[in-house]
């Protein structure tokens, strides 16, 4: 079923293309002694500016936001559980994602660590052997 929606909401192939195309402008980050990783923004999917509404919109665009109170973000009463159903369907989107375009790295959808923004992005990771 989120396969489907995946596809539904994503040009798979002009995001294995992009992503494929544009992951070496992106510099590698030294995560620990064992590896180290590039990420690379493929396209923002709820602006920074969104903040509190962006659990919500993400939610809303995936067909699961019922129930859940998305004109108030901080109606606590409606959203409780918001951020728990979203990262529910932020592993399952990932696993469509991940299945549906084989590569060599991996592809999510997630919070930009920077910026608060919410995106689709791709990672590929590489060990180092030092350590």
């Amino acid at each position: 079923m989120m396969k489907e929606k995946v596809k539904e909401l994503f040009d798979l192939a002009w995001i294995k293309k992009y992503a494929e195309d544009n992951i070496d402008h992106t510099d590698w980050v030294e995560e620990s002694s064992e590896g180290k990783r590039k990420v690379f923004l493929i396209e923002t999917l709820v602006s920074r500016y969104q903040r509190a509404y962006a659990p919500g919109l993400v939610l809303d665009m995936i067909g699961k936001a019922e129930g859940f109170d998305l004109v108030d973000p901080y109606n606590w009463d409606a959203n409780a559980t918001i951020h728990d159903e979203l990262m529910h369907w932020e592993n399952e989107i990932n696993d469509a994602l991940n299945e549906l375009l084989p590569s060599k790295g991996r592809y999510f959808i997630g919070y930009h660590e920077h910026d608060g923004s919410y995106g689709l992005f791709y990672e590929e990771y590489e060990e180092t052997g030092r350590g």
